[in-house]
């Protein structure tokens, strides 16, 4: 039998079932990528942003964090979601949690036909509207159909098939898919790149596949792949022990020095994400310890609100075995202590409470001791390029083609700069809406985050090259946005799958050119293919060109195509840069 509406325990059946069946079809989805170079990672990016939201909900249920209301489960794990999220993709996932999270109210036992749509909105247009130049035939287009669909289905008020005569979660969730799948069919028409690889778009491919494990469990039925609900998912909502604090007693230390002792193992992590731990953890709290790699590390901080440690530790990896001790008298805690009355958040709580975690709250603000200078955080992937970045002064998240970074792992890198105003340097068109994700979260917790839509490296560092971290931020981030927007990008790598492409058909091994999203050039020999794309990179009053040379780059390769260049237009600046970025060999920018 069908369930009337979606409860806490399919809500979390949903999670587990999705994640299952994007573990099985990330590689299918991967694979529709339509360049035939392996920097395409869709279907993998929407497994992890599924497999962290549930390692996230994980790590707040072993210390304690369970939950038996809806509202407040669906927004454990859309926090989980937000932090895991990776590529535009896996934001756009996160946004569909985070719109039924929102649209189910306090005391709600189930989300109806209203709040399934509300969701599917929420999503679409926060995807859409993300986006600075929005394009059809992606997972726009799925994630819009899909909200067209519940919302008719919502205002005809009955089933569009069967005998049923009451609408119910299932009814819309099945017309929401059902358009999603004819939107997703549609793809190749609306994208001359997905028609010329006989392929629809990856993105949307992973949204019907997420919409149909909805309609699996709603329908209350198993899907083949589908797991036992993990055991940890069924613990009770607060574990049975002694009594905890609730609010900052009389004798209890200051809230300021932290009032409970928190301990937990770190696994799967590395010495970046530890060190970034443990700047992140000495804002919140006192007797910061990380300690061990050099992938497993003992974590100890003294602070009032042992969530906020535990989901600092989930962006640094796995977190294990979490202990609580009351600092007033000794004793080991168990259950946690309970949510903070209304008007008793800190700024940084309220930013948690916002994404609908609720936290303790003894005073104190999360932001409140932060320095007045401005941080930079880049991406970048590559010895040279790290180095770089570094060497302007940016705290640099490694990220990239098939190694993206989580907003999570974003956020964490932005407290590392212990700054009140951040800018933030994706430098990956696939990134930029993770940035934009991160930046919305610290705003929440009092830090402003101004996101440069750097799509490229070479974008980044035109970027950095003006950064005055002493002047006024405002000047600062305005001079960064137009240096970057005055790159022209363009690459330059070889060919790793057959494709059909606008330049032709690609065979593994020949070289080929990007310019934008598109395939502008194919060829046996590299020259030919670097010389066409500089020509259209190439403009009227043109003065720089940089080549970012990556880890497969040849040695005085490109000298022939760039004396060329010289000769035809003398006077340009050529700036060769050893960056060992992976994937593309040459990355090109024209200013």
């Amino acid at each position: 039998m069908s369930r009337p509406a979606l409860d806490l325990v399919t809500a979390r059946r949903w999670a587990v079932t999705a994640r299952v069946m994007l573990a099985g079809a990330r590689e299918q989805i991967d694979a529709l990528n339509v360049f035939p170079v392996a920097d395409g990672d869709t279907g993998t990016n929407m497994y992890l942003t599924m497999d962290g939201a549930l390692e996230f909900v994980r790590g707040q249920f072993e210390l304690g964090a369970g939950t038996e209301s809806l509202d407040e489960g669906l927004a454990l794990i859309a926090r989980g979601m937000l932090l895991s999220a990776r590529g535009n993709s896996g934001v756009i996932l996160s946004q569909l949690t985070r719109g039924l999270s929102d649209s189910v109210g306090p005391q709600v036992a189930g989300a109806g036909p209203e709040e399934l749509a509300v969701a599917f909105e929420t999503a679409a247009r926060t995807a859409w509207d993300a986006i600075a130049a929005p394009v059809e035939g992606t997972i726009l287009s799925v994630a819009r159909a899909a909200a067209e669909g519940a919302r008719a289905a919502v205002e005809r008020g009955r089933p569009l098939y069967g005998d049923e005569e009451e609408l119910g979660a299932l009814h819309v969730v099945r017309e929401a898919l059902e358009a999603a799948r004819q939107a997703l069919a549609h793809t190749p028409e609306q994208l001359p790149a997905l028609r010329h690889a006989g392929v629809v778009d990856a993105g949307g491919a992973g949204l019907v596949l997420v919409i149909e494990a909805l309609e699996a469990v709603l329908e209350d039925r198993p899907h083949r792949a589908v797991t036992e609900l993990p055991a940890w998912w069924e613990l009770p909502a607060r574990r049975r022990g002694g009594a905890a604090p609730s609010t900052c007693a009389a004798g209890e230390p200051d809230a300021g020095a932290g009032s409970i002792e928190v301990m937990y193992l770190l696994t799967d992590s590395d010495d970046e994400r530890a060190g970034r731990l443990r700047a992140h953890l000495t804002r919140l709290g006192t007797s910061v310890a990380v300690a061990g790699g050099p992938a497993d590390y003992r974590v100890h901080v003294h602070l009032d609100d042992p969530r906020l440690a535990v989901e600092a530790g989930t962006m640094a990896g796995a977190v294990h075995d979490v202990r609580l001790t009351s600092l007033a008298d000794g004793r080991e805690l168990e259950p946690l202590p309970g949510p903070a009355a209304p008007g008793e958040r800190s700024t940084g709580q309220a930013a948690a409470a916002g994404q609908g975690y609720a936290v303790a709250s003894c005073g104190g603000d999360a932001a409140g001791g932060r320095d007045a200078r401005f941080g930079v955080v880049a991406c970048g992937l590559g010895k040279g390029v790290e180095g770089l970045l570094a060497g302007a002064g940016a705290q640099v998240v490694p990220s990239g083609p098939r190694r993206r970074a989580s907003a999570g792992q974003l956020l964490a890198a932005v407290w590392a700069c212990d700054a009140s105003r951040v800018v933030l340097l994706p430098n990956d068109g696939d990134t930029v809406m993770v940035a934009m994700a991160a930046a919305e979260a610290a705003a929440r917790e009092g830090v402003r985050v101004d996101v440069v839509p750097s799509r490229t490296l070479v974008q980044g560092l035109a970027a950095l090259a003006v950064l005055d971290l002493e002047g006024d931020p405002d000047r600062a981030v305005a001079a960064m946005t137009e240096a970057a927007e005055a790159v022209r990008p363009g690459a330059v790598t070889r060919a790793e799958r057959p494709a059909e492409t606008a330049a032709g058909p690609v065979a593994p091994g020949q070289w080929i050119g990007i310019v934008g999203q598109d395939v502008v050039a194919v060829d046996d020999d590299l020259d030919p293919v670097a010389a066409r794309v500089l020509d259209l990179l190439w403009h009227d009053g043109a003065e720089v060109l940089t080549v970012l040379s990556g880890t497969r780059a040849q040695e005085g390769a490109l000298d022939a195509v760039l004396q060329d260049l010289l000769s035809r237009h003398p006077g340009t600046e050529v700036t060769r840069i050893e960056g060992g970025q992976p994937t593309y060999p040459y990355l090109l920018g024209v200013e």
